[in-house]
């Protein structure tokens, strides 16, 4: 097989599937719908063109419960079919729900788009890629790997949507013997909670800073920790902290450390978070106590929360931490639609104060402190213009997190820089893989990846170039270019998932290095887009975000969401 095929378009007409392929010598193939079992139904493709009656796939009877995909085959070679960007986009528009038996059940067809590679792990006889002329082109992935996956489900009404049924979520007995056990497990933890909370005694004067995904303090929670200090708050407030690592540590541990959580958050009035909190999915506060998110990031086109809600990793409806927030503090009032979205939260509930880690970020006289320590540290950089290549990880968890090299062609960084600029690496903290900078390079190339605080060093940076980050939020307050460099821009839109694309960055947005190398010697950087972004994050209140924090949720004592 050495055409690619590619469904271009698909469209609903009733119980019609209609799909539109592209491809060399079309006829010349057999198609299948299959999935990872092994089951497979042929299907008619004429002039490019395939009807799916959902009904009758197989023949009489409707297609299980499961994820299919679409196969070609050719001279007794398999591979599946791949989907267009254009078409990928189309997807989230073609899910249907058919209602049946006094709409008492449904049957569900959805539409994601996959990676080939995940797709075929395990499975036997299928390439992943039909070849091509170029045997390295397939090696490239992204485009090439974005395959179109239909979920099929038949579903049933549930009368009790506030409970989860573990015997529809288990594959098999031990699975839902493990469920179980976690269900009880939990169960335990909230009631010790409770009882702890009840002997615990309450003076409105406590307050608990705390991360369960990072040590030491930091960012948002840090800075609120030095205000209150700054004001003397420390001496009528008894301020406690807890920092850990729980999402990476083994559920033994994790018990463990929540053995002393569960004794710190039963006596706090308020307590403050600046990311995911697992712990509260299993404990439920007492009224009387208020949670309070100080988000760690800024915001960024990644989805997370609720944002991804129906994609995998996605929070339950009810189960989530996120819904147990009183508060989330976010950069300026034109976010709190997005973090509406992202915590499902009531919008009244999302404070516009900006970011506490800010607060007299901007100041000149800090910013020349760190300009002077940095190049005391660094003096042979004084007299350059630093490039700062900061983009996010790939993977999706912590431990896979990775960022392919190979997309930074060191050479041509090379003879980018020239006499005039340095190209430094500052990757994301989860990418355990050291930048190998060829000897050659050096001079012109470094790895600042274990520097610091990127934040301050934006301080010296002259260009940003990163992809989907958040850092973007910080970094725009310098009024500096930023270049969106995301060769698998489409691949991971479409798989990972973001509240919005890159077409809405305020910056120039390339997909080829060579695009990069051209923004930064044309000196066409699109800093009109900038603008607006900044209006949007900022607000320009004039006041330091700890001392809202501070005066609102401390002082005045501001009500909390559960008391209604």
């Amino acid at each position: 097989m050495r055409d690619n095929i590619v469904i271009t378009d698909m469209r609903w007409h009733n119980i019609y599937l209609n799909i539109t392929m592209q491809g060399a010598d079309l006829e010349q193939y057999e198609y299948f719908i299959w999935n990872r079992k092994g089951e497979r139904y042929p299907l008619e493709v004429k002039d490019g063109r395939c009807t799916l009656n959902i009904v009758n796939i197989p023949e009489t009877e409707l297609l299980r419960n499961g994820k299919w995909y679409f196969l070609a085959r050719r001279e007794g070679r398999e591979a599946l079919i791949h989907i267009s960007a254009g078409c990928g986009y189309q997807l989230a528009d073609l899910d249907r729900i058919y209602r049946y038996g006094s709409e008492k059940y449904a049957y569900i067809i959805s539409f994601s788009v996959k990676d080939a590679r995940e797709v075929l792990a395990g499975a036997e006889g299928i390439a992943r890629t039909p070849e091509t002329e170029d045997a390295g082109e397939a090696e490239k992935g992204y485009q090439e790997d974005m395959v179109c996956c239909m979920h099929t489900s038949y579903m049933m009404e549930n009368r009790r949507n506030d409970r989860r049924n573990i015997l529809v979520e288990s594959k098999n007995l031990l699975q839902l013997c493990k469920k179980a056990m976690f269900i009880v497990l939990k169960r335990m933890i909230n009631l010790a909670y409770q009882v702890l909370a009840l002997l615990r005694r309450r003076n409105g004067k406590r307050i608990l800073l705390m991360s369960e995904t990072r040590t030491p303090i930091g960012g948002n929670l840090l800075a609120l920790d030095r205000r209150l200090k700054e004001r003397g708050l420390d001496k009528t407030y008894q301020i406690s902290y807890s920092f850990s690592k729980t999402l990476q540590q083994s559920r033994w541990k994790t018990l463990l450390a929540w053995s002393r959580l569960l004794w710190l958050t039963a006596g706090q009035d308020i307590i403050f978070v600046d990311d995911y909190v697992p712990i509260f999915k299993t404990i439920h506060l007492r009224k009387d106590t208020r949670l309070v998110q100080l988000w760690h990031a800024g915001v960024g086109f990644k989805s997370v929360g609720y944002s991804r809600f129906g994609r995998p990793g996605s929070p339950h409806p009810t189960d989530s931490c996120h819904r147990r927030y009183d508060y989330a503090v976010v950069g300026g009032k034109g976010l709190t639609g997005v973090y509406e979205e992202v915590f499902g939260i009531p919008e009244d509930h999302i404070l516009p104060y900006g970011l506490a880690r800010l607060d007299g970020y901007m100041e000149p006289e800090r910013i020349q402190a760190y300009r002077e320590a940095f190049y005391q540290k660094h003096p042979e950089l004084r007299e350059k213009k630093l490039i700062l290549f900061a983009p996010t990880y790939r993977g999706k968890t912590q431990d896979e997190a990775y960022y392919p090299q190979e997309w930074v062609p060191q050479e041509e960084v090379f003879r980018l820089c020239g006499s005039e600029y340095v190209f430094c690496y500052k990757m994301h903290p989860f990418i355990k893989e050291k930048v190998h900078i060829d000897e050659k390079y050096r001079g012109r190339l470094c790895d600042f990846s274990d520097e610091g605080d990127i934040n301050d060093l934006f301080y010296v940076t002259d260009i940003l170039i990163t992809d989907f980050s958040s850092n973007i939020y910080e970094f725009s307050l310098q009024r500096k270019p930023i270049i969106f460099y995301a060769p698998d821009k489409d691949y991971y839109q479409l798989t990972r998932g973001v509240h919005r694309t890159l077409d809405e960055a305020p910056g120039v947005v390339c997909t080829e290095f060579a695009q990069v190398v051209d923004a930064i010697r044309q000196e066409k950087f699109e800093m009109e887009k900038l603008d607006g972004f900044v209006r949007e994050s900022f607000d320009g209140q004039g006041r330091y975000a700890s001392d809202l924090l501070i005066d609102s949720l401390i002082l005045n004592q501001r009500e909390g969401r559960r008391e209604i």
